[in-house]
């Protein structure tokens, strides 16, 4: 994804611009309104990132080695640790987004 300075945007408006980002989301009605803003909004390098990430949380929440994933889906250690690391110490959204996931597929 391209990089911005953070220092440049306050932390407030930073979460005003994500709650709103969050709330857009939320509106989209439909699985093709939400796949349509998002082919939009991101280029085909910034998909595939997000979704290598679930994933990767995936993967590990199936007990799958760093090596089994890093084989898999050709990421480097540092990116699976640092989804490691969301899923211990983040806000539990990666484990409710498989969850809802694995649910749909039943």
């Amino acid at each position: 994804m391209a990089k911005y300075n953070e220092k440049k945007i306050s932390y407030e408006i930073q979460v005003e611009m994500f709650d709103s980002f969050c709330g857009t989301l939320s509106r989209l009605k439909t699985k093709a309104a939400i796949y349509n803003f998002l082919k939009d909004l991101l280029n085909r390098n910034e998909r595939m990132m997000l979704m290598r990430r679930l994933l990767i949380a995936e993967m590990l929440l199936e007990g799958r080695t760093y090596e089994e994933i890093t084989e898999q889906l050709r990421c480097g250690m540092p990116t699976i640790s640092r989804v490691q690391r969301w899923l211990n110490f983040g806000r539990g959204g990666f484990v409710k987004a498989i969850r809802a996931k694995k649910k749909s597929r039943k």
